[in-house]
This record gives structure tokens, sequence and C-alpha cells, in this order.
């Protein structure tokens, strides 16, 4: 198998025009492969931690030349010579080269970038499609063969709210999800139709379709039910059947307006007591198809999220992600608590591959649904779409189908369904 020859890191900027760490790796057979990592600037102590230079005399502190540094001149000179086929040794190296739960020495940044050049690297050297090789890396890891037999039904951000926007509605995102019976590129069709759709809604209604961090509409809304309305509102338009071709998800991101122990929402006049809070929940259920409720309590109460996965309907994913950011010990506690049905899983919370398909294997093993997503912060890296398929995702989130480094990976599901179909493109 091929050997490193040269790896080198630098830095560009991601969606939210900020500095983050592209890399290019040659191999002595003259394979060479490019990836990029999306950027966190994570506050909670459970995901792993990425490096930044805190120079505010550049890019506001935010730049990325520390760890490009590590890269060039500590890690990937020991990396020379090395063969791709020891991929799996190099990532537990740079695991214990960190030394740290979460990456505090090295920074997620720094490894994942490794991480995902070494395994683009050893697909194209074994002529492999991506997908295909990272599904044979998690049997590696796991001791778990799993056929590749379909795609990942995409949950669609269409309208931001919550920290990704200035709209003044709480709740963080409204989704639809295509049913999974129809093939993906059916459901990346319904959904772009109903993007146009409700753009030209909300312009009827007067409102700017400006967009938020991940591509989603924010407009000016008096509350979280408004937005509700209008994707109600453009689904009947489209002559969509709710509840059968097409449902709606809510990532809540109850830690954003959760004070004082108190729910505090646009929809009602006073703060929420969890009970209350719960009763506005159930009455959204009873009005709109929904499939999924992501992060409805706040991160750190577990006793409330015991509650609502006893008393939510059990046809609804009730998605873990705050609560566990991509941590393995917090998602054994919410495994222990029986606190969700699904959990989110961001690579870039958790530092290399290897630990992904880690977290991944434990979660399915719980009868937990991973969800494979992105970050607000992005590029127009891919390799997501290939991780999504080679561990058999049921669910994707990768924001709206627009803006170029979320369309990115939803266009590369799209390859890969042709490749599967055995579809002829040259």
């Amino acid at each position: 198998m091929a050997q490193i020859k040269k790896i080198i890191a630098f830095e560009i900027l991601d969606s939210s025009g900020f500095p983050t760490l592209f890399g290019r790796l040659i191999c002595d057979n003259g394979i060479e492969v490019e990836a990029s990592v999306s950027s966190s600037s994570f506050s909670n102590k459970l995901s792993a931690y990425h490096l930044k230079d805190n120079d505010e005399k550049r890019f506001l502190g935010k730049g990325v030349l520390q760890a490009a540094y590590y890269i060039n001149n500590l890690l990937a000179p020991k990396l020379y010579g090395v063969e791709l086929k020891k991929h799996e040794a190099i990532e537990r190296w740079l695991i214990k080269a960190d030394g740290t739960k979460n990456k505090q020495t090295l920074g997620a940044n720094t490894t994942l970038l490794l991480s995902y050049l070494l395994v683009k690297a050893a697909a194209k050297d074994l002529s492999l499609p991506l997908y295909v090789y990272l599904n044979q890396f998690y049997s590696q890891v796991v001791g778990e063969k799993i056929p590749i037999k379909k795609l990942p039904t995409p949950v669609f951000n269409l309208i931001s709210g919550g920290k990704h926007s200035e709209n003044a509605i709480d709740f963080q995102e409204f989704e639809i999800i295509p049913s999974s019976r129809f093939s993906f590129s059916q459901n990346l069709q319904m959904a772009v139709e109903f993007f146009h759709t409700l753009k030209t809604i909300i312009v009827s209604k007067g409102a700017i379709p400006s967009l938020g961090m991940e591509g989603g509409f924010t407009p000016l809304l008096s509350s979280n039910l408004d937005a509700l309305e209008l994707l109600k509102e453009t689904a009947s338009q489209k002559h969509i059947p709710l509840g059968l071709d097409i449902f709606f998800g809510i990532d809540v991101s109850a830690s954003y307006f959760y004070k004082n122990n108190h729910f505090v929402i646009k929809d009602r006049p006073k703060p929420q007591t969890k009970e209350e809070f719960f009763s506005f929940l159930k009455l959204i259920i009873k009005n709109y198809p929904i499939l999924l409720l992501e992060d409805p309590s706040s991160f750190d109460d577990f006793e409330y999220w015991q509650y609502l996965s006893s008393n939510l309907p059990p046809e609804i994913y009730l998605v873990a992600d705050e609560v566990t950011s991509g941590n393995k010990e917090r998602l054994r506690e919410v495994i222990n608590k029986k606190a969700a049905s699904a959990v989110v899983v961001k690579p870039s919370e958790i530092g290399t591959l290897l630990e992904t398909m880690e977290f991944i294997a434990l979660a399915k093993k719980n009868n937990l649904t991973p969800i494979i997503s992105h970050l607000s912060s992005e590029t127009n890296e891919t390799i997501l779409a290939d991780l999504a398929v080679a561990v058999q995702a049921d669910l994707v989130k990768f924001g709206a189908p627009s803006r170029g480094e979320r369309v990115a990976k939803y266009n590369r599901l799209w390859e890969i369904e042709r490749e599967i179909n055995g579809e002829k493109i040259f």
C-alpha cells in the first residue's frame, strides 16, 4: 500500500467568514487528496476543543495558525514513510499523542483534519469509493459488518430562529423531513421545490426572505407557531400530504431560552414551567406532523429529559444534541437514563473518525438513532455524506438546500445514489 510522502495544512475561511483548517496529503505513488474541517467555538466542556490562536490582532483571535503549525512541523513529519494501511494505528497514535479526553492539547480541528486526509488517501489508493472504505473501516473498528443498502433521509432546516437568527423566534430550526419511502433524489427534489415555494409565500406576506447561518429563511415572525404555519401553508400549496409524504422537525435548542427554571417563549405571555412547556409541545404535536424534537430540554436537566422520554409519543424522535455534544461519557449517561431515542453525531465535536465510529456504534448498540450532522460554520467538505452512507445512518442534518457548503453535501449524496444505482455518468 502507498506510503505518506507529504502533508501540509493551512488556513481557509469557513462559511461564517473565519479561518479553519484545510490540508493536502501526497503519497509516494502520486496519489493526492484534500480535506477541510468545519470550525467550532464550543463553549461547553463536553465537546472536543478546537485549537484557536487567540491573537486578537488577527481574525479577532480566531485564526488557526497554531493548529496548522502542529500538523506541518510536529505531526506530519512523524508520518512520512508510514503506509496508509496503518491508518487505524495512526488515529490511535493521534489520540494518545493528544492525551486528553477532549483534545485539549492538539485540538480536535488538528486531529480531525489528519483523520479525514488519511481515510481519503487510503480509499483512493484502494480505488474504493470513500463511503465503501469508511464502511469497511467501521466494521474493522467496531467488529460489525453492515451492508450498504440505503441512503439516509435528510432533515432540511427551512426556517431558522434562536441563536442562528435575528428574527426573534425562540426555536432554532423548523425542519421538513420527507418520507423515507422515497428515494434520496425524490426527497431532495421535494425539499428544493418546498424551499422555493416557501420563499414565495414569505415574500407574498411582505417579509424579507433572508437566510440564516445554515441556509434556512429568517423572516421576522411573532411566534414559533407562525413558523410552523408557514411550513403548513407551503405543504398545502404544494399539495403534499402532511404526515404521509412529509413531516416536520424542530430543533428546539431549549437552553437558549431556559431561564430561572422556566421556558421563556414568544408564544406565551409569561414564562412557562416545565409542565406548561410540555403542554405547549403537546399542542404542537397535536396540530402539526412532528416527527423529530431536538433538545427540548436544557442540556443539563436529565430529570426533564427522562420525563419527556416517558411522555412523548414513541414515534417521535427525541433527539439529544447539546446534552451529549459528541462526548461518549455523556452518551452513556443518556443511555443509562433512557433520556432520548436519537443522538446527533458531529465528528468536529469528537476529533477523529475512529472515535466518531465508536460513538455511533455505542448509540446503535443501545437503540439510539445516530443523526450525522454538520455544524453552523462549515466548509465545502463532503465527507459527512460518505460517513452517513458508510454507517447506514437513518437521518442526516446538513441544513437547507441552499448555500454552497450545505448543497455540496446533498450533491455528494446524490452522486452516491447514482453510483449505488449503477448509473453511468460518463
